[in-house]
């Protein structure tokens, strides 16, 4: 079997800032890992997620799972596991996004797409008072996973690091509003999505 399209939700993280994993922790009606599994499925038609363990995934409904493999650390982790996972199903390409961004664009996936040409993955960075880089917004090509082992075994953990050894190129979204691709790392940024939430009427907050 193979797949077109094959979006990777990175839950892996122990979310120590929050007080424990952060997909569990609820944003309005429902919580961030169940928020980032349906922007997953509107981005492409073919969704996992990437988790330490079955516990990250308790309560979060029906998912299929990928588990970070060992001996990797921190968000590459979850990349890896999804690029192996892409490679099974003959996928081209994999898109990774975070659970604890809830607001990311529609156009994602397209975007990312248009900026890959031939380079092995193509990330996602704003343009708000200089560009941002968000590197856990790539669209990364499954040949890139020989590269990223390499990259994981000498130890280091960075997604910038590996996506600039691999020469990423950039896709770049205007966010003046600074929200699109806004992080929830703290109780403090949890409480801010909380307000933004509200006032855009996506559910109770």
């Amino acid at each position: 079997m193979s797949v077109t399209r094959l979006c990777v939700v990175l839950a892996g993280g122990a979310g120590e800032r929050m007080g424990g994993d952060k997909a569990l922790r609820p944003l309005g009606d429902r919580m961030l890992g169940q928020h980032a599994l349906a922007l997953a499925a509107r981005l492409a038609p073919n969704v996992v997620l990437a988790v330490r363990d079955q516990a990250q995934a308790e309560g979060l409904g029906p998912a299929d799972l990928v588990f970070d493999p060992p001996g990797v650390e921190g968000p590459l982790a979850g990349v890896v596991g999804g690029l192996v996972h892409g490679e099974r199903l003959r996928a081209a390409h994999v898109l990774t996004i975070p659970c604890d961004a809830p607001l990311l664009p529609a156009d994602l996936y397209a975007g990312l797409e248009a900026a890959l040409e031939r380079n092995p993955g193509a990330l996602a960075a704003t343009a708000n008072d200089g560009q941002q880089d968000q590197p856990a917004c790539t669209l990364w090509r499954t040949a890139a996973l020989p590269p990223l082992l390499r990259y994981a075994r000498t130890g280091r953990r960075s997604l910038h690091g590996a996506l600039s050894d691999l020469k990423a190129c950039r896709a770049v979204w205007p966010d003046p509003g600074g929200r699109m691709f806004m992080n929830i790392n703290t109780t403090q940024d949890l409480a801010l999505a909380e307000a933004v939430w509200a006032e855009l009427g996506l559910g109770q907050a």
